[in-house]
This record gives C-alpha cells, sequence and structure tokens, in this order.
C-alpha cells in the first residue's frame, strides 16, 4: 500500500483556464525534454476549442495535492498505439508521481477506448527517474532509438522505447508489485575487501537495467572487466548468472544469490554469495546504494 506522505495524485482534462500555468510550466522544465514553446493566448483559444479533448488526443493537468504540478498528453489514440508524453515540475519528482500518472493514464484510457492495443512513450537515455518510473507502472523497454534527441548543443542522444499492452493492463501488471524492489538505473559500490572467491576491490561499481521480473546488470573494478551478469528477482531475492573478464584474458563464469534488504540510512544493500564454474570457489560481496 502506499505509505502515508505519498502525494495525492489525479489527472483532469485540461481547460483554457490552464493555458498560464502550462506556458510557465514549458518554460521550467528542462533538461531531457524540448519545450512546446506554448504562447499563453493561442493555447487558451486551442484548448476552447477542444483539440486536446478528442478521440485521438487527450491533454490531462496533474494535480499533486491540490494543485497543478505537471501535464500529461495521450496522442494518437486512434491508431491503436497510443503515445504519452508527461512533464513534471521539478518539485513534485521522486516521489512516485510519475509511476501514478502511467497508472492512471493507462486504466483510463484502455478503458476509454477498447480498440487501444498499447501506450508507449520514450525517454531520454539519461533520464533515470523516468525510466524508473516506466519500470514501476509495469511498462517494458522495447527499444533504443538511437540518435533521436538533439540536445541545445546540437549533439545527439538515444531515447529508450517503453509500452504497456492491454494485455498487461488486464494482467494489473501495471499496478503490480506495489512492494517490490525497483533497481533499475541505481548504481551499488563493493563496500567488503576481497575473499577467497571475489576478483574485485572495494569501491568496484554495479549498475541495473530492471524490467518486470529481470534483472541485468553490469560491472567492474579491480582486476575484473566486462562484466554482466542476468538472473530474476522475486520478492527480495534475485538469482542470477554472471561472465565477465578477467586480468584482461581469462573468462569467468558462474552463478550466486542476492539478497536485498534497505539499511537504516535507507540506502538498498545487496547481500550477494556466488560461486565460480571453473574451480567451485565461492565468494561473498556487499553491495551498497550509492547516492
Amino acid at each position: 500500500m502506499p505509505s502515508d506522505d505519498r502525494p495525492e495524485v489525479h489527472l483532469r482534462m485540461l481547460t483554457a483556464e490552464d493555458a498560464r500555468w502550462m506556458v510557465a510550466l514549458d518554460a521550467a522544465v528542462r533538461g531531457f525534454v524540448h519545450p512546446f514553446g506554448w504562447e499563453e493566448e493561442k493555447l487558451a483559444a486551442e484548448l476552447e476549442e477542444g483539440i486536446l479533448a478528442s478521440e485521438e488526443q487527450v491533454g490531462w493537468a496533474v494535480v499533486v495535492d491540490g494543485r497543478p504540478a505537471g501535464v500529461a498528453f495521450a496522442r494518437d489514440l486512434t491508431s491503436g498505439e497510443g503515445v504519452l508524453d508527461i512533464r513534471l515540475l521539478e518539485s513534485v519528482r521522486g516521489h512516485g508521481v510519475g509511476r501514478e500518472v502511467l497508472r492512471q493514464l493507462a486504466d483510463h484510457h484502455f478503458a476509454d477506448q477498447p480498440t487501444l492495443r498499447r501506450l508507449e512513450g520514450r525517454t531520454h537515455e539519461d533520464n533515470v527517474p523516468m525510466q524508473r518510473a516506466f519500470t514501476a507502472a509495469g511498462f517494458l523497454m522495447e527499444a533504443r532509438y538511437r540518435d533521436s534527441f538533439q540536445e541545445p548543443d546540437g549533439t545527439l542522444a538515444s531515447e529508450w522505447g517503453y509500452a504497456l499492452t492491454r494485455h498487461d493492463w488486464e494482467a494489473g501488471r501495471h499496478r503490480a508489485d506495489d512492494h517490490g524492489y525497483n533497481l533499475h538505473g541505481l548504481t551499488f559500490r563493493l563496500e567488503n575487501g576481497p575473499d577467497e572467491g571475489a576478483h574485485m576491490v572495494p569501491g568496484s561499481a554495479l549498475k541495473f537495467l530492471h524490467e518486470g521480473r529481470r534483472l541485468l546488470a553490469r560491472y567492474g573494478g579491480g582486476k575484473v572487466s566486462d562484466g554482466e551478469a542476468a538472473g530474476i528477482i522475486l520478492d527480495d531475492q534475485i538469482r542470477y548468472r554472471f561472465v565477465h573478464r578477467y586480468m584482461e584474458h581469462e573468462i569467468i563464469t558462474g552463478f550466486g544469490q542476492v539478497r536485498v534488504q534497505r539499511r537504516a540510512d535507507g540506502r538498498l544493500e545487496l547481500i550477494d554469495d556466488f560461486q565460480r564454474d571453473k574451480d567451485g570457489a565461492r565468494g561473498h560481496h556487499v553491495w551498497v546504494e550509492r547516492r
């Protein structure tokens, strides 16, 4: 269940009276999105005409604790493959608002349009908070669009594409795992020293890609390079296999199990026990979330 201090989030249709704060929001939100460049009078007139209240596209005000704090758009709805775009004020990010907006969008549009098969969205490759919101709302990463986002300086960056299908929605995937761990985009540092089965040193890094039950982690440090582990998470347990290059020439493979827990300081901790295939050597790692 949501924690007591989680903000109250709901969506309402945009009206002409929203034009002023929408223009201010567009000017305030920067970084991983392109501004819309709205003009208040023109935007108010378009909202009055209902261009964002049709079967094809809908615009929503994101209301957080009683105040407008963002906008959400659902477009191309009659095509069967709706496209989502969400913009939130920085002050409300990091509190589960993006996840809840995605969940409410899915509930409304799949229920409202029986021909809708999918809802899709993209996010900048460096926008880890939005990636985590998609993951937490049950959207799966399906594609990486290379050089699809032009930065202000003219350089190109990639975007990741996520989607939730009608089947996912009907199965309740978008509202599952309220108590599960979301490791996507998090980086962990090795805390303990080398032991019998360890090749890495304290400070070695481990970073996760997490979608659904599947996890992919890339790691390296000390005498280990090009390390990768893949596995499945269930509740607080991860079972995985790994492969890495040792001393730049030897390939090491093996398997292991991780227990995920939260420390007193609020950071996540991974208790990792593993075994190498070749010689059966065992090792123990303690990884701590980096902030």
